[in-house]
C-alpha cells in the first residue's frame, strides 16, 4: 500500500512540475498527423514533424489545433524561476598612474625599525 502511494505521489508531482503532462497529449498529435495525412496521402511523420515543430511558425487555419500539439508550448510555470537573464555590463579601465621611481636606500638613516621586544630580529654580536 505504501509503493502504492508512492508511485500516486510521485506520479502526481511529475506531472504537475515538469513537462511531463505534455505527453497526455499525444493521441492530439495522432489526431492531427492523419487529418494531414488524409489531406495529402503523400506526407508522412517526419515531414509532419518538419512542418509542425522545426519550421517557422506559421499561422494557418488550423492553428488551434497546431496550439494543441504536445511540447509546442511551455505551460510549466515553475520554469520561470529558474531562468535568468543577464544583461551585459561595459567596464572601463582607468590607465595606471604615473607612480614615481624613487627608491630608498637601507642606510643608518633610513634604517628599518624594529621593536627590542620583537620575535623576527637580526643576530645580534655578543
Amino acid at each position: 500500500m505504501k509503493r502504492l502511494t508512492g508511485i500516486l505521489l510521485l506520479s502526481l508531482h511529475i506531472l504537475a512540475f515538469t513537462e511531463c503532462h505534455q505527453l497526455l497529449r499525444i493521441p492530439y498529435l495522432m489526431q492531427h498527423f492523419l487529418q494531414h495525412r488524409a489531406a495529402d496521402p503523400n506526407m508522412n511523420f517526419s515531414a509532419f514533424i518538419k512542418i509542425h515543430y522545426l519550421g517557422p511558425v506559421i499561422v494557418t487555419d488550423d492553428f488551434k489545433q497546431d496550439q494543441q500539439l504536445p511540447f509546442r508550448s511551455v505551460d510549466c510555470h515553475m520554469l520561470n524561476t529558474a531562468v535568468c537573464i543577464y544583461e551585459p555590463v561595459t567596464v572601463e579601465i582607468d590607465p595606471p598612474a604615473e607612480i614615481p621611481s624613487v627608491f630608498y636606500c637601507c642606510n643608518e638613516t633610513n634604517k628599518p625599525q624594529f621593536s627590542s621586544f620583537d620575535i623576527f630580529q637580526p643576530p645580534r654580536k655578543s
